[in-house]
C-alpha cells in the first residue's frame, strides 16, 4: 500500500549544495482507486476491487470476475511563504505564492480470477505512478533592510524546476485458503527519472551575479509486498507489508557561476537508494448491510531512506537531511486514516457514498528549522455502478503547515549545507481528484481454461 507523492530531490543536499525550500510536501505513500480515496484511504481491510493489488494483494482474492481498471488523478497545489526574515532579524524578504496543476493517468491493471488447485486464484498485472515529481517555483524576492532603513532594497531572482515521475509495475496473486483467510503477494519493479534545475541572481556592483544547478537521477529496483486478509460476515482484518530496498542510483550534477568554475559531480556507478519499509495494519466493520466503517494504521520507517555509495561520500546519509543515520533528524511515522461508505440501491446500479478524514505525520524535517509536518485531509466520494461497470470520483483536500527556511541568495547555494537566507511560515493548501473506471468481464470461461491448462 504506497501513500503519495515523493520530494523533489533533497539529495542534492549530499553533494554539498542544498535544495530549494520548498515548504512541506506530502510524502505518504499509497495505493490507488477513487473508491480508496473517497474513503481517506482507509482500504487496507476493504481491498475488493481491481486496485486492491496496490492496498492489499491478499484482496485480490475477493475478486470473482476478471477486471480491467483505469485510474486517471488530477492535482492542484499551492504554496504560500509569509514572514520570511532573517536569521538576525535584520532583513526582511517579500511574501511569496505559488501554484500548480498536474493531471496524468495513475493506475491501470487487468485482473483474473480462477480456479487452480480446487482453490479460489487471482492474479493480476499492474502500473501505478508512485510519485509525480513535477513542480516550479518562479519570481522576485524583495530584499528590504528592515535595520537600515536608508538602504535600498534589492530584488533577487528564484527559479526551481523539477520534471519526472518514479512508477511500479508489479505482478500479484492471492488465494483464498479458508473460507475466512487469504494471502497475498506481488513482485515489484521501480523505475524513475526525474530532473531538477535551480537557478539565483542578485544584483552585486553594477552587475549580477548568478548560479544555476542542474541535476539528473535515476532509481531503479526491486521488492516484494505481502498481505493477508480475514473476512467475517460483519468484520474484515487486513495486513500488509512492502519490503524495503535497495535500488541502483544514477546521480549527475552540474553547477554554473559567475562566482567560479563550472563544476560537475557523478555519482558513480556504486550510488544506491534505499527505499524504506512500510507496514500497514487495517479493520473494516459493517455495521448494517449498507454500511462499512474502515480505519487503517500505517508505519513507515522513513530513518531508514538512505543513499549510499555517491562518489565523494560513500558513507550512508538519510535521504532528507543528508546526516548520518545517527545524527538524523527524520523520523518514522504513523498514520491514520478512517473512512466510510454507504451503498443507495436502485434497479440495475449501486449509488456509492463515500467520506474519509486522514491525519499523516511526515518523515523528514525541514532541515534549517528542525520543524517536523503534520498532514490533514477530509475526503468525499461518489459513483455509478453496475454488474459490468463500476465508475467511481473522489476529491481530497490536505493541508499542512511550518515554519521553513529559504535559499535566495547565490552566496548561500553555492556553500551549501543547511545555511539559508530567510525563514517563516510555509502554508500548503492541495487538492486532489481522482476518478476510476473498471469493468468486469463476465464470459471468460475459454480464458480460464487456457489459464488452467497452463498451469497444469
Amino acid at each position: 500500500m504506497l501513500r503519495r507523492p515523493w520530494p523533489l530531490a533533497l539529495v542534492l543536499l549530499a553533494a554539498g549544495v542544498p535544495a530549494r525550500a520548498q515548504g512541506p510536501t506530502s510524502l505518504s505513500r499509497s495505493g490507488s482507486g477513487a473508491r480508496a480515496a473517497g474513503m481517506a484511504h482507509a482500504f487496507v481491510a476493504v481491498s475488493d476491487d481491481g486496485t486492491a493489488a496496490s492496498w492489499n494483494p491478499a484482496g485480490l482474492a475477493q475478486l470473482r470476475n476478471p477486471e480491467l481498471s483505469l485510474v486517471y488523478a488530477l492535482h492542484d497545489r499551492a504554496l504560500r511563504l509569509t514572514g520570511m526574515r532573517s536569521a538576525d532579524g535584520r532583513t526582511a524578504y517579500s511574501n511569496r505564492r505559488f501554484s500548480l496543476s498536474t493531471a496524468s493517468v495513475d493506475f491501470a491493471s487487468a485482473a483474473l480470477p480462477l480456479t487452480l488447485w480446487r482453490r479460489p486464484v487471482t492474479v493480476q498485472v499492474g502500473w501505478q505512478r508512485i510519485y509525480q515529481l513535477a513542480g516550479r517555483q518562479s519570481g522576485d524576492v524583495l530584499r528590504t533592510p528592515v535595520a537600515e532603513p536608508a538602504a535600498e532594497p534589492a530584488v533577487l531572482s528564484v527559479q526551481t524546476e523539477a520534471r519526472g515521475d518514479i512508477d511500479r509495475a508489479s505482478f500479484s496473486a492471492a488465494v483464498k485458503l479458508t473460507s475466512r483467510l487469504s494471502v497475498g503477494g506481488g513482485f515489484n519493479l521501480w523505475r524513475g527519472a526525474w530532473t531538477e534545475r535551480l537557478a539565483f541572481a542578485e544584483p552585486a556592483a553594477g552587475v549580477s551575479d548568478m548560479a544555476t544547478l542542474h541535476a539528473d537521477n535515476r532509481v531503479r529496483g526491486e521488492n516484494v509486498s505481502a498481505g493477508l486478509l480475514l473476512t467475517w460476515p460483519r468484520l474484515n482484518v487486513g495486513l500488509v507489508y512492502h519490503s524495503p530496498f535497495w535500488s541502483r542510483y544514477t546521480f549527475r550534477r552540474q553547477i554554473h557561476s559567475s562566482l567560479g568554475p563550472p563544476d560537475v559531480l557523478d555519482g558513480g556507478e556504486r550510488a544506491r537508494f534505499r527505499f524504506p519499509r512500510l507496514l500497514g495494519l487495517g479493520l473494516a466493520w459493517r455495521p448494517a448491510p449498507r454500511w462499512t466503517v474502515a480505519a487503517d494504521l500505517t508505519h513507515d520507517q522513513w530513518t531508514d531512506t538512505l543513499v549510499a555509495g555517491l562518489a565523494g561520500r560513500p558513507e550512508p546519509f538519510n535521504f532528507f537531511d543528508a546526516a548520518a543515520p545517527e545524527f538524523s533528524t527524520t523520523r518514522d511515522t504513523l498514520s491514520f486514516n478512517l473512512g466510510a461508505e454507504h451503498l443507495f440501491l436502485r434497479e440495475g446500479s449501486v449509488l456509492p457514498v463515500r467520506v474519509g478524514f486522514g491525519w499523516e505525520p511526515q518523515g523528514g524535517m525541514d532541515p534549517a528549522t528542525g520543524d517536523s509536518v503534520d498532514y490533514l485531509m477530509v475526503a468525499l466520494g461518489g459513483g455509478y455502478n453496475t454488474n459490468r461497470l463500476k465508475f467511481d470520483a473522489a476529491l481530497q483536500y490536505r493541508w499542512a503547515g511550518g515554519r521553513v527556511g529559504e535559499i535566495v541568495s547565490v552566496s548561500t547555494a553555492l556553500r551549501g549545507g543547511f545555511e539559508r537566507d530567510a525563514f517563516g511560515q510555509a502554508h500548503v493548501r492541495e487538492w486532489r481528484l481522482k476518478v476510476s473506471a473498471i469493468y468486469r468481464i463476465p464470459d471468460t470461461d475459454g480464458l480460464k481454461a487456457i489459464v488452467r491448462k497452463v498451469f497444469g
